[in-house]
């Protein structure tokens, strides 16, 4: 069954932070697999970067989105809207406590063209510090 083993898709990434008057925006782009298991949608890909290689997977229920890092990155973060969660982030240089206030989260899916788009808004702290305002915006299609 096509959606047991996932369909393969080309995935862009893109977060824009904003603390105060500075801007960023980090944009990743990937091959991965986007799959059904029970009543969650997964996107699962992998990212080269400068630590080494990171496998991501991204869980999508209707009460939250759980973003799972392992390799280079190790991290666990689950996203509810309205709701302040605390996860981790760890790497070899050491391990940070992430705390985010979910502003909003809205996730489409057109099984019809095998395009989606997910977006996650939020504030974020680190180690008890702000670091801004992030949202990330993840588009991908079937290839």
């Amino acid at each position: 069954m096509e959606k047991q083993n996932g369909i393969p898709m080309q995935l862009k990434q893109v977060t824009d932070i904003r603390d105060g008057l500075r801007k960023e925006t980090v944009v990743l782009e990937a091959t991965g697999l986007y799959y059904i298991k029970g009543n969650a949608m997964y996107l699962q890909f992998k990212e080269q970067h400068e630590l080494g290689s990171i496998k991501t997977i991204v869980k999508i229920t209707n009460e939250e989105v759980v973003v799972m890092r392992s390799g280079a990155v190790h991290m666990r973060h689950a996203f509810r809207k309205t709701e302040e969660t605390t996860g981790h982030y760890r790497t070899s240089f050491g391990q940070w406590t992430m705390k985010t206030k979910t502003d909003h989260i809205e996730f489409h899916y057109d099984d019809r063209r095998k395009k989606g788009r997910l977006f996650v808004s939020y504030q974020l702290q680190m180690q008890n510090e702000q670091t801004g305002r992030h949202a990330m915006t993840i588009m991908f299609k079937g290839v």
